[in-house]
């Protein structure tokens, strides 16, 4: 199948030519997949399957305005292909000019990444099952290869590929306390040793909660509280329209009114975190941007439309896909002691932006959230509300970062497989707590 796509792909720019008029530019983009799913309760498997896919979605454009439409199923030939752009043509004739309308002009072809099927899926499901024992293991375990292309009549041919297997896994108890883990490409060696260390925090969490005040308090961010964070603030922190806008909660460090500390170096790192280097439009994209050096802000992230708008150079599509924060020297061994007495915080949910003039997030604790006295782990936290600004949690308060960078892939996959994660360490810092 793969080698059928592969032999489409590359005689598509061709067939485009044939298909548009004077001043009209037609892009493709395709994205396919063949998935292995398989869904665990109770280490269990309740449902699996396989999902292959193929979505093409064909844009016409005459130079000021531009029409697209999306087809699912087999990609189209011939003249089912000519029919498609007779329609496009008909609709594009009552379609408004457009002022930040920007298609690449420069036909690149490129092909990054490398196809990862679904090789030894059955018994990574297996030996996970296998290796709960007594636990409730719950989640879904992915595996196969992605595709996504952009071609056009002008001659772009560009090409990704990528997949693999991803992990997310938790396990409960009967009260519902739980512990997740989250994986890319595990290694079916280590799953035992996996299983052991969430049995382990398990049982932690079946210990007394510990009921906290509304203070702040020393606390430690794992990685994936970090990535939640980061995440929800990257909604439209990084965008060049949100910061020329001044909506942007990061408006007062891309001003220059504030910075975060020293260590925080963070980038939008495509390459190392395998996501396409290239947009629907054809524009190429940069393996990395800076975005945060030294605790100073330093580029934004403009997507072709927006580099229309503000002037400036495009190198995303608007949004980060792909944040990597540089590791800093505390080593995982030495963060509950040096946490002494505060907060270890596994996870957290609900996150949303409480003052965007301030940074300021707000999240819930969820999974994996403990009391620490004397830097032992001595009971769960009871569900509490955290309300701090970025400008505190590293900046003015940032003790440390760890030592090791934890890959935290994007496991969403609603209509398709996610591209991208991040790549980060965990943060020794201060948190608020309201409630």
């Amino acid at each position: 199948m793969m080698s059928t796509t592969d032999q489409y792909i590359h005689e598509l720019p061709g067939i485009l030519a044939t298909l548009v008029r004077a001043k009209e530019q037609l892009f493709a983009r395709i994205y396919v997949e063949k998935t292995q799913y398989a869904r665990l309760t109770q280490a269990r498997v309740n449902q699996s399957g396989a999902i292959h896919q193929s979505v093409m979605t064909l844009s016409l454009s005459n130079g000021e305005a531009m029409v697209s439409m999306t087809l699912e199923g087999e990609l189209p030939y011939g003249s089912d292909l000519k029919q498609l752009v007779t329609a496009l043509r008909d609709d594009l004739s009552h379609v408004p000019a457009d002022p930040w309308l920007n298609l690449s002009q420069d036909p690149q072809q490129t092909e990054t990444g490398a196809l990862c099927p679904a090789t030894n899926f059955e018994e990574l499901v297996t030996v996970l099952c296998g290796s709960a024992g007594h636990h409730d293991l719950v989640g879904l375990v992915l595996a196969g290869p992605q595709t996504l292309a952009v071609c056009s009549s002008l001659g772009h041919c560009l090409v990704h590929r990528g997949g693999g297997s991803s992990v997310d896994v938790s396990f409960f108890d009967p009260e519902y306390n739980a512990v997740k883990r989250v994986r890319r490409q595990p290694d079916i060696q280590d799953i035992s040793a996996l299983m052991d260390g969430m049995a382990r925090d398990l049982n932690a969490l079946q210990r007394p909660a510990v009921t906290l005040k509304p203070d702040t308090y020393r606390a430690w961010l794992s990685a994936e509280a970090l990535a939640e964070l980061l995440g929800t603030m990257s909604w439209s922190g990084f965008s060049v329209e949100a910061i020329q806008s001044g909506s942007s909660p990061l408006k007062q460090l891309y001003s220059g009114e504030k910075q975060l500390a020293g260590m925080v170096t963070l980038h939008e790192s495509r390459q190392a975190l395998g996501v396409p280097q290239f947009t629907d439009q054809g524009y190429l994209l940069p393996a990395e941007v800076p975005l945060i050096s030294a605790g100073t802000a330093q580029q934004s992230l403009a997507s072709p439309r927006a580099a229309r708008e503000f002037d400036v150079a495009i190198n995303s599509d608007g949004a980060p896909m792909a944040l990597n924060l540089h590791a800093g020297d505390l080593l995982d061994a030495d963060v509950l002691r040096q946490i002494g007495t505060g907060l270890y915080i596994g996870r957290l949910w609900y996150t949303n932006i409480s003052d965007p003039a301030s940074c300021r997030l707000t999240a819930m604790t969820r999974y994996d959230c403990y009391w620490v006295d004397q830097g032992e782990l001595t009971g769960p936290l009871a569900p509490l509300r955290v309300d701090s600004s970025l400008y505190q949690l590293l900046g003015s308060a940032l003790e440390a970062l760890g030592a090791t960078l934890h890959r935290i892939p994007e496991t969403h996959s609603y209509g398709s497989r996610s591209w991208g994660g991040t790549l980060l360490p965990g943060a020794m810092t201060t948190l608020k707590i309201t409630l």
